[in-house]
């Protein structure tokens, strides 16, 4: 009786070592592919801390906050466009920089004809 419970509890742990070495190849694996994403989207996410992408700390929230960022968006893409557009026509690169200058100094003004409050 207890030779047969000996061999079943030899039995468990060399199942038990087979996991865990299965475990372990299978988390040195995940570790190696960890590495190398993080290697390679190292730049990506040097840009994005620049940029300040994805944090909101310092970023006001809320639904006012959103609707402004979405109106902003809304006339930046605007003006995107309107300086390619002139840049289509024209091909004249001054025709596009006093584009650009008139849209900088005229965005506020522009911001505030389009969504006034009333």
């Amino acid at each position: 009786m207890s030779k047969e419970r000996a061999r079943r509890r030899a039995e468990r742990e060399a199942e038990a070592a087979a996991r865990a070495a299965e475990r372990r190849l299978a988390e040195e694996r995940a570790a190696r592919r960890r590495a190398v994403r993080d290697r390679l989207l190292a730049p990506f996410r040097a840009v994005a801390a620049w940029l300040g992408a994805g944090s909101t700390r310092g970023r006001v929230t809320g639904r006012l906050a959103e609707k402004r960022r979405r109106r902003t968006g809304w006339l930046v893409a605007l003006g995107v466009a309107a300086v390619v557009l002139v840049g289509v026509i024209t091909r004249d690169w001054s025709a596009v920089a006093m584009t650009v200058v008139v849209l900088v100094l005229g965005g506020p003004v522009l911001y505030t004809l389009m969504f006034r409050r009333a």
